[in-house]
């Protein structure tokens, strides 16, 4: 009898042994699954670089329109026409009540550089304005000016000069300049550029 207790005590503790490993094992691996959770997945970067889209006024996307000689560009609102001639570019309303025009200039040899200011001026003495006249800050690059005609419309005129080329942009509306269609042909003006220099 006492061998085979001795048999039994041999067996007995390579269970317990194995049991131990076990349990080991499986502290090991629940570890590993409560760290798991921790490490956080990388955040894309193309996610963060993106910026966020520019807010348009009045509810309107323009599309932006640059002339083949590259140096004058205009926005264009959504449903509103573009016509571009050997004398000017046109933008008008999709009611057809509000319209910017943009006509170019160039200097002559032996003139001197064009002044948005004098331009604005000469300008203004021939429009049939009618009632109060608010201008705009003027410099020689830059000159503005707001009035109503003979027949009750509304005008904006703006002129940007870079010395060598002149741009004439008018907007014309037979509705308020305060009205959403007014505001959008005021904005069409304002986005006007012209390149320092060609």
């Amino acid at each position: 009898m006492p061998p085979i207790v001795k048999k039994q005590k041999k067996t007995a503790a390579p269970k317990k042994a194995a049991k131990k490993t076990s349990a080991a094992k499986t502290a090991t691996a629940g570890t590993s699954t409560v760290k798991t959770p921790e490490v956080k997945p990388p955040t894309p970067k193309t996610a963060a670089a993106k910026p966020a889209a520019p807010k348009a006024k009045n509810g309107f996307h323009p599309g932006i329109y640059t002339v083949p000689r590259g140096h004058v560009s205009i926005a264009v609102p959504t449903f509103w026409s573009l016509r571009q001639t050997n004398d000017d570019v046109q933008v008008e309303s999709e009611a057809s009540e509000t319209t910017v025009i943009v006509t170019a200039y160039q200097r002559n040899d032996g003139v001197k550089p064009l002044d948005a200011r004098d331009y604005l001026k000469h300008f203004l003495d021939t429009a049939p304005v009618a009632g109060r006249l608010q201008k705009g800050d003027s410099t020689k690059q830059h000159a503005t000016a707001r009035f109503r005609d003979e027949e009750g419309d509304n005008w904006f005129v703006r002129f940007l000069s870079n010395g060598q080329t002149l741009l004439l942009a008018t907007c014309h509306s037979n509705r308020p300049l305060t009205s959403r269609e007014g505001k959008t042909g005021m904005a069409v003006l304002e986005s006007i550029k012209l390149k320092a220099r060609v």
